[in-house]
């Protein structure tokens, strides 16, 4: 132990360098650790918010089954919920009837009672006040809040009669899908039942996107349900003990209540539509899938699969920086090894020295690495928090010590596996030979050098000096080149996985501030509130929309195979040398909008004119969607071309005769998306002139709107709500919020994915630095007698730079092949979650390409400036 601290104490220069190798490599791991335990968290509470924190949920059950599905042995705590009944808020007038035929005859008031369970596992999200505690508060939608004859405000109480809806031409009662949110018919009529009185003391968020939101208001009262009514359907929210076989868990739970045959699904976002039948068991796959736990065994394996590979390959590049650096000490220090060697010194005394070092320098370095690990992650957390205007956008740093833990072990595993094959060739090390070389400068035995005549005839004999001297210290080289390939080929595998990564969570959903639609019997806007909308200061952009559906014929050989086999329904009408179907949409965003559309085409370009001539259509084919198994595909539909002519036809109206398009461009995303949409339908997007001939008709109904960021909103708002005020059939939706959160997120997933990117290519930068320099500069006795035999200081440096490019050509040649197959396999590994295109990484390969050979160019700097001053007799010499 004396000897071998003694040594490092000596060696200061070299002891410095394989502490930094493993600084560098605990850095790595407790980064990589950081950012996936931050980021997976994240997603968590992402999800628990859209979804609920609950495991899974069983509807529409009997009172008396919901004590037994609490005190079951595996569940750990059920939220429950029943309906208490609706209440009108008002009945729709004729002139309401009149604007929009298809009005709800009342607008709603769907009172639920929640326990303290369901309130914390669903989420409900207040707008102001608190949640209700009491069965005699209540929680109001706060988008109902117009609709009373006097607005509710914060404390006051309210009498609501309570009932049941009924079909009004039957006399039945109405059958009421779920919750009950969603859901009207213009054959319908309210009973009373009851009449009750509550307190107000909260506003909650409105509900997005559906398409109930204007006639039923969700409202939630508390209820703890000590006792229950067997005569109610009750909705009960379970969280498991154990997630561990959940599927099989649940089943016998339904088994003990004799539902097992109850209709099974995956959970819904709360704010979409969701229809049950009699009782439904729902697994929030949403949320098990995080956890490793889906009920689909595919998606499970697959991510598993994927993220121990991504692990092994992080082990193997950390190893291989560890390994390089305690290989080459051992090289450079042969002569010292034989010394002691001949001084009585055995092979597993020789062993014991350099495991020593290992752990030595281990107890030095895995430190300083896992708290320059957590301070550079706490430095990319407080930018993210900068960027994203002053707040973290839900993102948070999770500093976790199973995760320090384990990233100190692996890094300690990493130093022990590095350091066992240099001990070994230590301890082999035969003492005469060991003396009689001069260690640092021992040339391996080899019987023939290569010659090439091309590198000779472009580089000189400077050149094959260069190529020459790669050949005769093949160790060296492979050392320094094994150093690159993997530095090459995790910037390549980590590339591959950030761009599977942003695809995967890609935001969705249509991107606009706010949208105007009319529901009137003209089902028109006219062009004066398009024009006024326009002219306002707050608005950066809006675009008028045109949309209707349209049957097409789509050629047998349009039709994506893979996609074809996912949805054979789809295309079972055959007609001429296609199929027709109806899951298609004219759509046009008017000129303005194609304008903005030609940054997201992927072939074509639009030319308004020559569409409006040949009827050009720009065809928007990608869509993501999910199989039966639970597996994610990002696919195309078809496989148009720009050029190919298309059949369509109105499917309303008296134009149902066959009208031919042409394709003038291809997207994969529509014009106000972010992400790839999940309705699986083919959008013809085109001009209004053409849409007007196609359909027969040139209205439009809706206009989306994106506001101004630096501007108040104020003004749309209120001459939105000055349309509405006017005329019953405009409805508005302000998505201002919502948008602006879309975007903070992207930006943060942005930076966080960067952000671990700058820490591959430090660390890549920063390794074959090292690599590269300390090889030149061991070699200086080498370099020293060139010189002495007449090589020029010129000649030296052209020689070292040619050295470096070969390194950098071989090493980006080897690594962008091992790197492009990684990343394809684990690409593979992960298709059984998300399924997406694969394409040669051409990005990645490119900058890997130009930074191996730039890297190699500046890692000679250094030891070019300090072999200058070097004098030849000293540096031949001197021992390294």
């Amino acid at each position: 132990m004396g000897l071998t601290g003694k040594y490092l104490k000596g060696q200061k220069k070299r002891s410095l360098l394989t502490i930094f190798g493993i600084i560098l490599s605990v850095t790595l791991l407790t980064s990589i650790g950081t950012i996936g335990m931050s980021y997976w968290d994240k997603l968590i509470r992402q999800t628990i918010n859209h979804y609920g924190d609950y495991h899974v949920s069983i509807n529409g059950i009997s009172g008396e089954a919901v004590p037994k599905v609490k005190n079951n042995a595996s569940v750990e705590s059920a939220g429950v919920i029943s309906r208490e009944g609706y209440a009108i808020i008002k009945e729709t007038n004729e002139k309401e009837m009149h604007e929009n035929p298809f009005a709800a005859p009342y607008r709603y008031l769907n009172v639920k009672g929640y326990d303290a369970n369901a309130i914390s596992m669903l989420q409900v999200q207040l707008d102001s006040g608190r949640l209700p505690k009491n069965p005699n508060e209540i929680v109001l939608s706060s988008s109902s809040l117009s609709l009373f004859s006097e607005k509710p405000k914060l404390g006051d109480t309210m009498e609501l009669k309570l009932g049941i809806r009924k079909v009004a031409s039957t006399g039945e009662d109405k059958k009421i899908n779920g919750l009950g949110d969603f859901g009207w018919d213009l054959d319908e009529a309210f009973q009373a039942q009851s009449q009750k009185e509550y307190t107000i003391v909260g506003f909650m968020k409105p509900p997005t996107g559906n398409w109930s939101s204007s006639y039923i208001f969700p409202a939630i009262t508390f209820n703890d349900y000590k006792t229950i009514d067997n005569k109610k359907k009750y909705f009960v929210y379970v969280k498991m003990k154990s997630l561990n076989g959940i599927q099989k868990k649940t089943e016998t739970i339904m088994s003990s209540l004799q539902l097992g045959n109850a209709e099974q699904g995956s959970a819904m976002q709360l704010d979409k539509d969701n229809f049950i039948k009699n009782v439904r068991i729902e697994y929030n796959n949403e949320l098990l899938k995080l956890y490793g736990k889906s009920i689909y065994k595919g998606v499970n394996n697959s991510l598993t699969l994927a993220f121990v590979a991504v692990i092994v390959i992080i082990m193997i590049c950390t190893i291989a920086v560890i390994y390089n650096t305690f290989h080459i000490s051992v090289l450079e220090r042969i002569l010292q090894f034989g010394m002691l060697r001949c001084i009585g010194a055995t092979p597993t005394q020789i062993r014991k020295i350099v495991m020593q070092e290992a752990r030595l320098l281990s107890l030095i370095g895995i430190p300083i690495g896992l708290l320059t690990g957590t301070l550079f992650m706490k430095l990319l957390f407080y930018n993210i928090s900068l960027l994203t205007l002053g707040f973290l956008n839900d993102m948070r740093m999770v500093i976790s010590i199973p995760i320090l833990i384990a990233a100190g072990l692996l890094g300690l595993l990493s130093v022990f596996f590095s350091a066992i094959g240099p001990a070994k060739q230590a301890a082999r090390v035969s003492p005469l030979e060991a003396l009689k070389s001069t260690g640092n400068t021992k040339v391996e035995h080899i019987t023939k050098v290569k010659k090439s005549r091309f590198v000779k005839k472009l580089f000189g004999i400077v050149g094959q000096f260069a190529s020459r001297n790669l050949q005769r210290n093949k160790k060296r080289f492979r050392i320094t080149a094994f150093s690159m390939i993997i530095s090459i080929t995790l910037f390549i595998v980590f590339s591959g996985l950030v761009d599977f990564l942003r695809q995967a969570t890609q935001i969705s959903g249509a991107q606009y501030s706010y949208s105007l639609s009319y529901d009137g019997p003209s089902k028109r806007i006219d062009d004066t509130v398009y024009q006024h909308i326009a002219k306002l200061d707050a608005v950066q952009q809006a675009y008028k929309y045109y949309n209707d559906q349209v049957e097409a014929i789509i050629p047998k050989d349009k039709v994506d195979p893979k996609y074809y086999e996912l949805r054979k329904g789809r295309y079972v009408v055959a007609e001429g040398e296609g199929y027709r179907t109806d899951n298609n949409f004219l759509t046009s965003y008017g000129d303005n909008g194609l304008d903005a559309l030609q940054f997201k085409l992927t072939a074509g370009k639009i030319d308004k004119e020559k569409m409006n001539q040949e009827n050009g259509v720009v065809v928007l084919q990608k869509v993501s969607t999910n199989t039966e198994s639970g597996k994610q595909l990002i696919i195309d539909q078809t496989r148009f071309k720009v050029g190919d002519r298309i059949k369509i036809r109105a499917t309303n109206g008296d134009r149902k005769v066959y009208q031919t398009v042409t394709v003038a461009g291809i997207v994969d995303q529509d014009l106000l998306m972010k992400g790839y949409t999940s309705s699986e339908i083919i959008s013809f997007i085109t001009t209004s002139e053409v849409y007007s001939k196609i359909m027969g008709i040139d209205a439009y109904s809706r206009i989306f709107i994106l506001a101004n960021p630096d501007i108040s909103n104020q003004p749309i708002t209120d001459y939105l709500k000055s349309l509405n005020e006017k005329d019953a059939g405009f409805n508005y939706n302000d998505r201002v919020a919502e948008v602006a959160q879309a975007k903070n997120d992207a930006m943060t997933f942005s930076i966080l994915l960067y952000g671990f990117i700058g820490v591959i290519v430090l660390i890549a930068f920063l390794n074959i630095v090292n690599t590269v320099s300390t090889n030149l500069i061991l070699r200086t006795k080498e370099f020293a007698v060139l010189k002495a035999i007449g090589m020029t200081q010129h000649e030296v440096r052209k020689m070292i730079v040619l050295e470096g490019i070969f390194y950098g050509l071989f090493a980006a040649v080897i690594g962008i092949i091992i790197g492009t197959a990684l990343n394809y396999g684990i690409h593979v590994l992960f298709a059984g979650a998300l399924d997406t295109a694969w394409v040669i990484p051409l990005d990645s390969i490119g900058i890997a390409f130009a930074g191996a050979m730039i890297t190699t160019l500046v890692a000679t700097i250094w030891p070019m400036y300090r072999l200058n001053k070097v004098n030849i007799v000293d540096a031949l010499r001197r021992e390294n």
